[in-house]
């Protein structure tokens, strides 16, 4: 098979292991679907801004650079106005003047074909403010203008929109722009501080949330197959500056998984991680089990040794202790006494651990010749909250 085609083959693999219906780290949400735009797009700002539009509040205006997500913070609070009660316009650019605006607002009739042909030496038609307020208070719904990239817009214009603001009640206004440097204070003023909002950046929590919203859109959890570690190490300044970068680091890792290649350091205590890369290998084809702590919340209250153990156990067979003495290189102390507890032997272990449903692991015991031998197995109750489906 060709080294192309072997790359998208073992994407599909990963993703259909992972049980994703897609990838969901694309850079740019599709404005043209909105069950998929509302679906992928985690708000912040957003969220924010549509209670106040929702309570009646007249401007509101986000700013920031380039890559924040200030074009789909406007999408997203447009989606999300209910119709019957909004009218909403979108100006993706400032209008040049005030037919302009008029024109993208539908407040202006179109020309027949006839009028338009023999008209074109003609000055364009003029629409007069008091005549669009007119239109827009005449439309007997809340109309909401959009204006994306506002600072390009001149200070006429930004007049513009105050004075219709100051004589419309039923008219809203959302900006998205740079900086506020370029608009009158009068605009700003009519805005208010409280409504003017920021964002030049996103903290590791706010990332996280945005991956996690993304997993959990296409069936994913938790924020599987990313280990803390990974996700702490792409959190640098640079890439919290807009989510493009760090999709560019987890869409990496993801070939890294799909292809095998992933580093050892990061995947040595993932499951889900080594699963995958099993399964990107050729691994156990179709019975290969991908495994999460998604539903074992106490997991964090084991020692590191029981922890060790339990994940040993979890992804193979049962093993004896002088096999589990290898594959973690415990004394033989440490290992007995992590084995005694999770099956539920200590009674002040399972005291101070209240929530750990013990005991995790069950033994059997085999004839080796004339010597017994004890065999480690998880419980099958307790293996089934580990594995993804």
């Amino acid at each position: 098979m060709p080294e192309g085609a072997a790359i998208f083959e073992a994407k599909e693999k990963l993703l259909s292991q992972l049980g994703w219906s897609e990838n969901p780290f694309v850079k740019d949400l599709r404005v043209y679907d909105k069950e998929s735009f509302i679906k992928y797009y985690c708000p912040f700002e957003a969220a924010t801004i549509l209670q106040r539009l929702a309570f009646d509040t007249k401007a509101c205006m986000l700013l920031g650079p380039k890559g924040v997500g200030k074009t789909s913070a406007l999408y997203y609070i447009l989606f999300s106005l209910p119709p019957q009660e909004f009218s909403v316009v979108f100006f993706k650019e400032a209008p040049r003047n005030l037919y302009e605006l008029a024109k993208e607002a539908g407040a202006v009739k179109e020309k027949s074909f006839f009028s338009k042909l023999f008209a074109f030496r003609k000055k364009e038609a003029d629409i007069s403010r008091k005549e669009l307020a007119e239109r827009i208070k005449a439309s007997g719904k809340k109309t909401v203008f959009f204006l994306d990239e506002a600072h390009l817009a001149d200070l006429d214009m930004h007049m513009e929109f105050k004075y219709l603001l100051d004589e419309v009640p039923n008219l809203r206004l959302v900006i998205s722009a740079l900086g506020k440097e370029n608009f009158p204070d009068s605009l700003l003023q009519l805005v208010g501080e409280n409504n003017i909002f920021h964002r030049s950046s996103f903290s590791k929590e706010e990332m996280t949330q945005i991956i996690s919203h993304r997993l959990s859109a296409v069936g994913g959890r938790e924020r599987h197959p990313f280990p803390p570690a990974f996700l702490q190490s792409i959190y640098t300044e640079q890439n919290l500056l807009t989510p493009r970068y760090v999709f560019d680091e987890l869409n990496n890792y993801l070939a890294s998984l799909a292809l095998g290649k992933a580093k050892p350091t990061l995947v040595e205590e993932d499951l889900i991680v080594k699963s995958a890369i099993e399964y990107s290998q050729g691994g156990k084809g179709e019975e290969q089990e991908m495994l999460t702590k998604l539903h074992a919340d106490w997991w964090v209250l084991l020692s590191p040794s029981q922890q060790r153990i339990m994940s040993i156990l979890l992804a193979g067979e049962g093993l004896s202790l002088s096999e589990i003495l290898e594959k973690t290189s415990f004394k033989q102390d440490t290992a007995f006494n992590a084995l005694r507890q999770l099956e539920g032997r200590d009674k002040a272990e399972q005291e101070r651990k209240p929530t750990v449903p013990f005991p995790l692991i069950s033994v059997e015991r085999i004839q080796v010749g004339k010597r017994p031998k004890n065999i480690y197995y998880i419980n099958q109750k307790i293996k089934n909250l580990f594995t993804l489906h």
